[in-house]
């Protein structure tokens, strides 16, 4: 699965030209789903981001899977 693979890890041609028809695929839908619900997908991107920034902070979170309830 490509969301395990590092940056190190360089993808076939043609995995490339996959992922990137599947990545505009979804941008499109998104982008329509924004605006037929008159949502800014920027703002709640980052309304996303400073959630997960709450439910697991640096300190706790990193180098280790666990979800955010069983954080100590």
């Amino acid at each position: 699965m490509l969301q395990w693979k590092n940056s190190t890890e360089i993808l076939p041609a043609n995995e490339r030209i996959e992922i990137s028809d599947e990545i505009a695929d979804i941008s499109i839908y998104l982008l329509l789903l924004c605006h037929e619900l008159n949502l800014d997908l920027k703002d709640i991107i980052n309304e996303k981001i400073t959630k997960n920034e709450l439910k697991y902070p640096v300190n706790k979170s990193r180098g280790n899977a666990k979800k955010y309830t069983k954080l100590i």
